[in-house]
């Protein structure tokens, strides 16, 4: 799909600093890093912090989205015409995904609008208003498409930073987004101690009650930590010092990240977990070992960590029941009983499905299901609560995108399983840009399978993350280049 620009000799800074165990003063290297890095790291804490939730009205983006604006220009300023050749892929569905809702927004002459298929309503309307020739855009909610335009911006700043990094920064973004993910996962065990309506809920509609983190969904909170997992294997595989406390550390995170996923209630989240957990082996490419010798023990064999594999199934598995156990086990225990939103969310499915036909090949505007649904919705459904958007991402493309979408949707699913195909061909050990190329297409795999139920892409952090999935899935360097990792 894209290939990384050449490798640059990478140049180190001198820091000077005292050992910890005696007075002598030492110096060691750092390597520096490109001023992309430092912007994308910004935009990628901005994106968590700020970035939780899926609504266009949050007042979170009136920071978030201009910052994005602001350093995708520092992007664009400093891109070159051979990084956008080397991510020709990338840069052409972004600009796609881009191009969608801007050309939804142009306005067109009544006599062609009305040829449009389920503009019926709206014409009767204007007749009845005696409007006479309204010239309209194809979107039948115009606000609604411009909020999906600026959304998109937010991602496509990520990858025009993104592309500009060589292999180890690209690396060195596991770190960090993992660490934000860790803080996410905290911040939902305290709010799961708090109070329910507490300030720790940043936002007005969200799951009061559950552990969402730094989300506005309980979903989206436990896709996150279910691509953690992955995420951690890979860190705890990475060559450098202190490997086998760094694979210890990986290995109790991992194991803690399966308690706090039931925590979270979500019950896709949890069968995103268990897919998780199935790939692992399959992004690492062998069992977890010690980089070196155990604690205490003499000789530099790789051992086991924690005895064998068994050891490891029996110890997690522990950890869950004691989660139910507890009572703690929320995803299990709604996993086992039915509510009426979910039914709701089955129900809603043919009146989808006819809707989409309604509005194709051209589709309602990108941005425009709550308010379409509600012109559709039968009388049978209705109640008090509202369709947000139709949990579903995949149908709810399909529905505002039309023709388009389905082409770009087929197009991406074809990139996805060629790259499959490249990075799933040869041996995990054989580079460390195999095993980042196998979690990037793990962690997309795991983000479509949360769409089938939910839409989790349509939330910045997530979106943002899921970019920098891309990069390492598309990315990696020639044998030739040295082969590192965090």
């Amino acid at each position: 799909m894209c290939v990384s620009r050449p490798f640059r000799k990478r140049q180190f800074q001198m820091i000077t600093i005292r050992k910890s165990a005696g007075r002598s003063w030492t110096s060691v290297r750092l390597p520096q890093v490109s001023g992309a890095f430092w912007a994308l790291s910004l935009l990628l804490v901005a994106c968590f912090a700020l970035g939780g939730s899926a609504r266009g009205e949050v007042a979170s983006l009136m920071v978030l989205r201009p910052l994005a604006i602001l350093l995708l220009g520092f992007g664009l300023w400093r891109l070159k015409f051979e990084q956008v050749k080397a991510h020709w892929f990338l840069f052409a569905m972004g600009l796609a995904i881009l191009a969608l809702p801007a050309l939804q927004l142009i306005p067109m002459p009544q006599a062609l609008w009305r040829q449009l298929p389920g503009r019926d309503l709206v014409m009767d309307i204007d007749k009845a208003a005696a409007l006479g020739e309204v010239w309209r855009p194809l979107s039948l909610t115009p606000g609604a498409t411009w909020n999906a335009l600026f959304a998109a911006i937010v991602p496509f700043a990520v990858l025009v930073l993104g592309v500009q990094l060589d292999r180890e920064e690209r690396f060195r973004l596991l770190p960090l987004v993992l660490g934000l993910a860790g803080f996410s996962a905290l911040l939902g065990l305290v709010q799961t101690l708090g109070d329910p309506n507490g300030w720790l809920y940043f936002y007005e509609t969200t799951n009061n009650g559950s552990a969402v983190g730094l989300f506005a969904n309980r979903n989206h909170q436990a896709l996150l930590l279910a691509m953690m997992l992955p995420m951690l294997a890979v860190l705890a595989h990475g060559r450098g010092v202190n490997g086998g406390t760094r694979q210890l550390i990986a290995l109790v995170s991992g194991l803690l990240l399966l308690p706090f996923i039931l925590i979270t209630g979500s019950r896709s989240g949890m069968i995103v977990a268990a897919i998780a957990l199935l790939a692992v082996p399959l992004v690492v490419g062998r069992a977890l070992h010690l980089a070196g010798p155990l604690p205490g023990k003499s000789g530099s064999g790789r051992k086991p960590l924690f005895g064998s594999r068994l050891g490891l199934v029996l110890l997690a598995a522990g950890l869950v029941l004691l989660t139910i156990w507890l009572g703690r086990g929320l995803a299990w225990e709604r996993l086992l009983t039915s509510e009426p939103a979910d039914d709701l969310r089955a129900k809603i499915l043919p009146t989808l499905f006819s809707m989409i036909r309604v509005y194709f090949p051209v589709g309602s505007g990108m941005g425009s299901f709550e308010q379409i649904y509600q012109v559709h919705e039968p009388d049978a459904l209705l109640s008090p609560t509202y369709m947000n958007h139709a949990h579903n991402d995949w149908l709810e493309v399909l529905l505002t995108g039309g023709a388009i979408s389905a082409v770009l949707l087929i197009i991406a699913v074809a990139g996805f399983l060629l790259q499959s195909r490249r990075a799933f061909s040869v041996p995990a050990a054989s580079s460390a840009s195999i095993k980042y190329a196998r979690l990037g297409l793990v962690m997309l795999m795991l983000a479509g399978l949360a769409s089938i139920s939910d839409y989790p892409l349509r939330v910045p952090s997530l979106a943002s993350l899921l970019t920098v999935a891309l990069l390492w899935t598309g990315c990696a360097m020639p044998k030739s280049h040295p082969k590192s990792a965090p």
